[in-house]
């Protein structure tokens, strides 16, 4: 019976493969560690957090350690903080467009990017320069140092089937400011409502501006669309947990991306909290027929989503299974016989 089990879980293993979707991933084979300096604020942090002052000049270094068994190539990238579209501080975004509001872009206060080459088994300092201006700013500059193991020729080049290649990152935090402690609170704008599409599902889309040097920690929203005129909510979407990086700014996305939009005069209301803070906003817009049609013919709703193929799919795994079963127990039944 036993050998029986096994055979059917080989089975299984030969046509489950002919539908399991292939993912390679980099092996998280590295580490990297920021060598903090004297004038870091916090010590009890593992990321950059420096008090400066103007035309300050200064070498950061940090480690990565290739723990691998091979040589392999970093991409050491300074980068503007941001806040993506998920309400998310991001240090990611080598191209970032930096807000309107930003006085002071970090990034050209770094060294450009580069690349690394760390032996097998061994670690290797990495410097960034870091030039201060002359001109004073105001509360907290931040940004980050991305670091980025490329991928080898192998895993460049594609492969039969279907392959997702992952790429980690490490990501060591860098914070400037000219003072220990800023008064500084931050402050929320609403600038324009409009619909737009994410990933083939619709949206309305509000973008929200933190015009202050600070960070907005703890970030709440509350908002719904209605019909210009009616209280009746159409879309509805409450999201918090969130945060914004110092002068910056995002979309946040009102609606579940399921539903067609509808042509018509239509108003957000949104009511934002963060560190003891609060705004409510409230803001008409329109949908134009051409915008409404434009979004809906290339969106993916929930109505229009056609599982036929994955029952079909089950089924013949299925009937294959059953098949191999009883192939299996008519041919254990000879040997008896």
């Amino acid at each position: 019976m036993k050998k029986i089990f096994w055979q059917l879980m080989a089975v299984v293993a030969v046509i489950g493969a002919g539908w399991t979707m292939r993912a390679q991933a980099d092996d998280l084979n590295y580490t990297v560690q920021a060598d903090l300096p004297n004038n870091q604020i916090n010590q009890k942090v593992s990321y950059f957090d420096l008090k400066v002052t103007p035309g300050q000049k200064q070498n950061l270094t940090l480690h990565i350690k290739n723990s691998d068994s091979k040589e392999h190539r970093y991409t050491v990238s300074p980068n503007l903080a941001v806040t993506n579209d998920n309400g998310i501080i991001d240090y990611s975004q080598a191209n970032a467009k930096a807000d309107d509001s930003l006085k002071f872009n970090i990034k050209t206060a770094l060294s450009k990017k580069q690349v690394v080459t760390v032996p097998a088994k061994s670690s290797k300092a990495v410097t960034i320069q870091l030039n201060v201006p002359e001109k004073t700013f105001k509360g907290v500059a931040l940004g980050g140092i991305n670091i980025v193991q490329e991928l080898s020729g192998k895993k460049q080049q594609a492969s039969s089937g279907m392959a997702i290649n992952n790429q980690y990152a490490y990501v060591i935090g860098l914070q400037l400011q000219e003072s220990d402690k800023t008064t500084i609170k931050p402050n929320m704008k609403l600038h324009s409502v409009k619909a737009e599409q994410r990933n083939y599902r619709n949206y309305v889309s509000a973008n929200l501006q933190n015009d202050q040097p600070v960070i907005m920690h703890g970030l709440k929203i509350k908002s719904y669309v209605t019909k210009a005129g009616s209280s009746k909510k159409v879309l509805t979407t409450n999201k918090e947990n969130m945060s914004m990086a110092p002068n910056s700014n995002f979309n946040f996305a009102i609606g579940d991306g399921n539903k067609q939009l509808k042509a018509g005069k239509y108003t957000l209301h949104l009511t934002a909290t963060a560190d003891k803070g609060k705004w409510q906003f409230t803001k008409n817009f329109t949908i134009t027929d051409k915008t409404a049609k434009a979004l809906n013919d290339t969106a993916v709703t929930e109505k229009q989503t056609n599982y036929f193929w994955w029952f079909v799919a089950l089924g013949v795994v299925i009937i294959a299974l059953l098949g191999a079963i009883i192939w299996l127990l008519l041919k254990n039944r000879r040997r008896q016989d």
